[in-house]
């Protein structure tokens, strides 16, 4: 990967971290930057770069705006680097820094068992302020497939007074542009069979990092390309996965001796789902994810008869193995690419880029289209929740690829959850429970992992915090997980006390119709189908003076209905229904106005009447 793709990674990461945008009030600045980017994609593919950077700090907030990284790895160099650190009170050189004095740092993380990649840091630090710092570097990389995204502003709450980038290329191998948020046009200069592209820029707005929108951008990607001797084209998605059909092929091949096993384990299967789910759970319980980044840049899977012997892989390995498993028993599936994890990248379908950081694997089945995540080690076979949901994804065919959008999930069934509580209310308004929670879908995830890898305080305290409202202290517990097909299915059951839940007077007992409060998590994608049974017992004998005995609200984003009653023998029951239904593209910022909006509406109380 390019030093300059690398750099906008990171970019990119800051900005969904912090929130930056443009803002027309005074945003404050702690740097001065001025810089001259070069770009030159040579006809045997590979890259050169070379950036001239002077940067004026004026305060200690900005001595992190001189800080720069430069990645060495298989596929880049690091060429050259020089910074020159002068006092702007008197003009005096500070300090010289070159490439052998830069500090080395491996790149590396809690679960690669092998990583190859390197990086080069410089920090400014131990400096009198004001400074002027004047940094040249060069590096190299073999491969144009990671040409990346050259950005004129570096840091937030730093002035640009001038930034400009120039691309020269050999017409025969291409190059596309797509500009975002700048103002400029790029000036074209054709010599013979080279091509050089000219972005200049001046005066940018300061960015805010406590506020959200685009930073300005050129993206840049080949036409044709090539990684370590295997080339293709990026002018379509389709001539993108022909590259990735060359990495993938016949690695997918699985060992006679180990048919016979997987045959075996799905002979009494009696549907193409069964057996996929089988197959799924027999790779969740006997292979682990480990990160091992060799091959064509990292992006190369092993044989899947390597990942046997091993008993371990990383995303790309398990899911060709998978997919292998799949195709022994006669099941289609398709090798996916896709950037997963909390941040969200849109593909341009008019726009091919390498932009993945995981691959997974789709399944047409009949009547849906499956998707498996062969990292997970606890989730139902085509559900995997939060990680790759509702994204675009590269599917890789034996010849090409196409995009498509997996899913949001969407319906009820993902999003469910019902509780029920039979409460003995005490004298002082405090009570004792039995209950039970079941949760269907995205409500579910948390319990498998509950499960799994926390003990049984832990476990406690998370059903303290999430089961029912405030003033609940639950005893004893017992946690089920399952699944009905690719739903993930929890369900608990509890008892212990709960404390101030009816407010007491001489002659009346209030409480609430519902006790657990909607949290803007509780539906992430916008959706819920939330229900809940409260039946109250009291040794004291009552009767419903007013309150809620049968409402129903419709509103834009929701509709919630209730009904109370109290029976002969003076048990109450309240039975609530709420239904959730936000657009999946609002802001946070208004989700969170009608998450509110709808906790304010349901907060309802019955008051009883104690009987002489």
């Amino acid at each position: 990967m390019s030093i300059l793709s690398l750099r906008a990674i990171a970019v990119s990461a800051l900005i969904f971290i912090s929130g930056i945008c443009f803002s027309q009030e005074v945003v404050p600045h702690y740097s001065v930057l001025e810089k001259e980017d070069f770009i030159t994609l040579n006809p045997d593919y590979t890259v050169y770069q070379k950036s001239i950077l002077t940067i004026q700090i004026w305060d200690s907030k900005g001595l992190s705006h001189a800080n720069r990284v430069l990645y060495v790895d298989k596929l880049n160099k690091a060429i050259s680097f020089e910074a020159t650190v002068t006092s702007l009170a008197n003009n005096k050189v500070l300090k010289k820094v070159k490439l052998k004095d830069m500090e080395e740092v491996s790149v590396i993380d809690d679960v690669a068992l092998y990583q190859e990649d390197k990086k080069k840091v410089f920090r400014l630090d131990g400096v009198p302020l004001p400074v002027k710092v004047e940094i040249v570097e060069e590096a190299l990389s073999t491969s144009n497939m990671f040409m990346g995204v050259w950005y004129p502003i570096e840091y937030p709450n730093q002035k640009v007074n001038k930034a400009s980038v120039e691309i020269s290329y050999p017409n025969e191998l291409g190059m596309r542009y797509r500009v975002e948020a700048l103002d400029s046009i790029p000036t074209q200069v054709n010599n013979g069979n080279i091509t050089i592209l000219k972005w200049q820029t001046e005066n940018l707005p300061v960015l805010d990092a406590s506020k959200e929108t685009d930073w300005p951008n050129v993206q840049l990607a080949p036409n044709k390309f090539s990684l370590e001797g295997v080339t293709s084209t990026m002018e379509s998605w389709d001539g993108l996965g022909k590259f990735y059909s060359q990495l993938i092929d016949q690695k997918d091949e699985i060992p006679e001796d180990f048919k016979k096993e997987i045959f075996e384990m799905v002979q009494n299967a009696e549907d193409d789902y069964e057996k996929i789910s089988i197959l799924y759970q027999y790779l969740q319980k006997n292979y682990r994810y480990v990160a091992i980044f060799l091959g064509i840049g990292g992006w190369e899977p092993r044989y899947a008869s390597d990942v046997i012997n091993t008993k371990y892989g990383e995303c790309k390995a398990l899911t060709t193995l998978m997919k292998g498993m799949l195709k022994t028993v006669g099941i289609e599936s398709q090798y996916s690419l896709v950037f997963a994890g909390d941040v969200i990248r849109p593909l341009d379908p008019d726009f091919p880029i390498k932009n993945f950081n995981h691959a997974f694997l789709r399944v047409p089945l009949k009547d849906e289209v499956l998707w498996l995540e062969c990292t997970n080690n606890y989730l139902p076979a085509g559900f995997s929740g939060n990680f790759t949901k509702d994204r675009d994804a590269l599917v890789v065919t034996e010849n090409g690829g196409f995009l498509e959008r997996t899913p949001d999930y969407r319906e009820f069934k993902f999003n469910t959850l019902k509780n029920s509580y039979d409460i003995q209310l005490l004298e002082n308004g405090d009570g004792t429970f039995k209950g039970s929670s079941s949760f269907q879908g995205f409500p579910a995830m948390d319990f498998f992992a509950l499960n799994k890898f926390l003990d049984d305080n832990q476990r406690k305290n998370y059903l303290n915090r999430n089961i029912g409202g405030s003033g609940i202290i639950i005893k004893d517990y017992q946690i089920q997980t399952g699944n009905q097909r690719e739903v993930p299915i929890a369900t608990v059951t509890f008892d212990g006390n709960i404390q101030r839940f009816g407010q007491q007077t001489t002659k009346r007992i209030i409480f609430p119709t519902h006790l657990k409060k909607i949290e803007a998590d509780m539906s992430d994608n916008g959706l819920l189908n939330f229900q809940e049974e409260i039946t109250i017992k009291s040794d004291r004998k009552t009767e419903i003076e007013s309150g809620v005995s049968n409402i129903e609200i419709k509103e834009e984003h929701f509709s919630y209905f209730v009904d109370s009653k109290i029976s002969e023998d003076g048990i109450i029951t309240i039975s609530n229904r709420l239904e959730i239904n936000i657009p999946k593209e609002i802001s946070k910022d208004d989700k969170a106005k009608i998450i509110a909006q709808i906790n304010t509406q349901i907060q309802k109380n019955i008051i009883l009447k104690k009987s002489e």
